[in-house]
C-alpha cells in the first residue's frame, strides 16, 4: 500500500474533529492520527460497497502522516492485506478508518479524555 498524497474526510468527521480541537487544542490532523488507530485496534472492517463521503477538509500525507509516515503506511498495509482490502482505494481506506474512529471519540470532552483512549 502507498500512502495517497491526499486523504479528504467526510463533514461529519471534518466537524467533530473541530469540535474536538476545540475542547482539547489538538489539531485535526494529530485528531486523525488517533482516531485511525483507534479503528484499526478495534478491528473494524469497512464496508466496501458504500461509496464514502470526501466532500470535507482534504488533509496532505505530510500533514496527516508527518515523520512517521513509515510506520502509519506499514500497520495500514497490513491492515489492508489481514482484512483482505489490498484493492480498495487507499484514499478511501483511510477516510473510513478515521471516520469510525472519530465516531468513537464522541465522548472527548477535553485533553483528559484523549489520554484515556
Amino acid at each position: 500500500m502507498k500512502l495517497p498524497a491526499r486523504v479528504s474526510l467526510s463533514q461529519t468527521s471534518t466537524d467533530k474533529l473541530r469540535f474536538i480541537k476545540s475542547k482539547t487544542g489538538l489539531t485535526p490532523n494529530i485528531l486523525a492520527r488517533i482516531a485511525m488507530m483507534l479503528a484499526i485496534r478495534d478491528t473494524f472492517k469497512i464496508d466496501t460497497s458504500i461509496n464514502p463521503d470526501t466532500s470535507g477538509q482534504t488533509l496532505n500525507r505530510d500533514v496527516l502522516f508527518g515523520e512517521h509516515a513509515d510506520a502509519y503506511q506499514a500497520l495500514l498495509t497490513q491492515y489492508s492485506f489481514e482484512r483482505e482490502l489490498q484493492e480498495y482505494p487507499e484514499a478511501s481506506l483511510i477516510g473510513a478508518l478515521i471516520d469510525h474512529g472519530v465516531f468513537k471519540m464522541g465522548h472527548v470532552r477535553d485533553i483528559t479524555d484523549i489520554i484515556s483512549l
